[in-house]
């Protein structure tokens, strides 16, 4: 009788087990490679840290239910925290759209000063990922060269999280190239 009961728990307890839902992590990967600056660079882009909204300072995705309702995923996380990410990101992307170009991220103070504000980085619950905010684009002096705010709102092809991480990162990618544009104006 003993062995039946424990065996029983045993069961019970393998069942429960097997039940739990995984932990799934995701990172935003760049199809792009860094370009090897030239000899003589000609500029310079300073690069600030990417600034999160507090609600995306987190470690788990964020899906926007109807309304204003904001759900953390308890099992569908970030790799490493998503400012990291998206400063990589940003460095390598432009990095590669401005050849001639140095971007730094080093404290470094001359050339023009790009920061970026992001409040939006998210799935909607109508199929979508929805990025949204501001970057700016500063003169060594301070000076307001640019300051646009930025939104996507992109189809997702397919239901779940992979198909939004791809969204956002190919979002990112786009406003990556829209950013390089106008620095390379800028410099003209």
């Amino acid at each position: 009788m003993k062995k039946e009961i424990l065996t029983l728990a045993l069961l019970g307890l393998l069942a429960g087990c097997s039940s739990q839902p995984s932990l799934h992590y995701y990172s935003l990967d760049s199809d792009t490679q860094p370009v090897t600056a030239p000899a003589q660079p000609q500029h310079q882009l300073v690069l600030r840290p990417v600034a999160l909204a507090s609600q995306l300072d987190r470690i788990s995705l964020v899906y926007q239910l109807e309304g204003q309702e904001l759900h953390f995923t308890e099992y569908h996380r970030w790799a490493g925290a998503l400012d990291d990410q998206l400063n990589q990101l940003t460095l390598n992307g432009l990095s590669s759209r401005l050849p001639g170009w140095v971007v730094r991220q080093d404290g470094a103070r001359k050339g023009p000063v790009l920061t970026i504000l992001v409040e939006r980085f998210q799935g909607r619950h109508d199929g979508s990922a929805v990025l949204s905010g501001r970057w700016r684009l500063l003169a060594e002096d301070g000076t307001v060269l640019r300051d646009a705010p930025f939104r996507q709102e992109r189809v997702l092809p397919a239901d779940g999280y992979n198909a939004l991480v791809s969204e956002l990162g190919q979002g990112w990618q786009q406003l990556l190239d829209q950013i390089a544009a106008e620095v390379r104006q800028s410099a003209s």
